[in-house]
């Protein structure tokens, strides 16, 4: 037992002296704890919607801020033709669309029902049951209010608000549609910064990057070398990914074959750059692996992978938009559900422009540096 004892106060001792590690021991649980706490909330707020009032009329007016109460529905684009409503989820200004006919107030004083047209984007599977279950919510009571009236006042008691339902791009609710392009985002960044990270940590644990540092080769062309078989690799799993996602599960492929891989290789650049950056910060193996990990788990909860971003609290909501993963993942949904061209997705793209081009800068700074050390 001593021996025993003396060797775990030994190994204790390693762990305390490794800064890195230990700080990865030690905030890593505090961040799942915190990610998990407040990211998984699966009770959407403020769902942004899009509205065509056709009759602006007492009842249009009070079904308009009955979605808005209790903070269910905020409405963030007000059309002007009811084409426009479907468009405005097409392109990201709305999630919901509310169409509302003319002469509501006339027709449900006649004691006929007004048809409205419901618009949801059903590309989310969850966020499209949780928006019609809002629905249904605040026209039941808005319905009830209305047929209380008409009791009193002994007229027949047809519901008066009648709801049609059209769920967009994914009208059966296929989790497979949804989540395909997710898997692929996480399986990118896995793949990128884990394989990069390792690669060059196992070079210099090795010893064999000091034969490299003494070759005529340059410190950009062992980052190239390194890196371009798994930009390679990566590409070719993405493309096996989509392929069985289509083949498979019937995903469909409604937008420009370019733009979809256009959107992969600026991400998988940018990761290839995050894999290089945490190899220059760590000294092992395990320390490159954990490293790994506290980049990895705010994708998988930031992201939009599986859990609804509009559901997160103001300031995760606000955090996502330093993840990468949330730009290519949005990306594929819109061109492979949506058929979204460049004009919608523009944003998408710069954001992983940007994130490339800082990361693989910042990592080949880093590189430079600790080649000449």
């Amino acid at each position: 037992m001593s021996r025993i004892a003396a060797l775990a106060e030994k190994e204790f001792t390693q762990i305390r002296r490794d800064p890195a590690l230990s700080r990865l021991i030690v905030g890593l649980p505090i961040l799942m704890v915190l990610l998990f706490g407040y990211a998984l909330n699966f009770t959407l707020s403020d769902i942004r919607l899009a509205v065509y009032d056709a009759s602006n009329d007492r009842i249009s007016q009070t079904l308009i801020q009955a979605l808005q109460q209790d903070n269910r529905f905020r409405v963030t684009y007000t059309a002007t033709r009811p084409e426009d409503v479907p468009q405005a989820i097409n392109t990201g200004k709305a999630r919901v669309g509310l169409v509302i006919p003319a002469d509501v107030l006339q027709t449900v004083r006649q004691d006929k029902a007004v048809q409205l047209q419901i618009y949801v984007d059903g590309s989310d599977p969850n966020f499209a049951f949780q928006a019609q279950a809002a629905l249904r919510k605040v026209l039941g009571d808005v319905n009830t209010r209305l047929l209380a009236g008409k009791v009193l006042a002994g007229t027949a008691t047809t519901p008066p608000l009648t709801p049609s339902l059209n769920l967009l791009y994914n009208p059966d609710s296929k989790t497979a549609w949804f989540m395909i392009p997710g898997i692929t985002g996480l399986i990118m960044t896995m793949f990128t910064v884990l394989l990069t990270a390792l690669s060059i940590v196992r070079e210099s644990e090795s010893r064999t990057m000091e034969s490299l540092i003494a070759s005529p080769i340059r410190p950009y062309e062992v980052v190239l070398g390194k890196v371009l078989p798994y930009l390679g690799i990566a590409t070719v799993v993405s493309v096996v990914v989509l392929a069985l996602g289509y083949w498979v599960f019937g995903v469909p492929v409604r937008g420009s074959v370019f733009l979809l891989f256009g959107l992969i290789l600026l991400f998988v650049l940018g990761s290839l750059g995050v894999g290089v950056l945490i190899s220059t910060l760590a000294r092992t193996q395990i320390q490159a692996v954990f490293g790994t990990f506290a980049y990895i788990f705010p994708t998988i909860f930031l992201s939009g992978f599986v859990f609804p971003v509009d559901g997160m609290p103001g300031f995760f909501q606000g955090l996502s938009y330093i993840i990468p993963a949330r730009y290519l993942i949005d990306g594929l949904r819109s061109v492979l559900l949506k058929g979204s061209g460049l004009d919608t997705m523009w944003l998408d793209l710069l954001a992983l422009v940007v994130f490339s081009t800082v990361v693989l800068g910042l990592a080949s700074t880093r590189f430079r540096k600790q080649l000449a050390v």
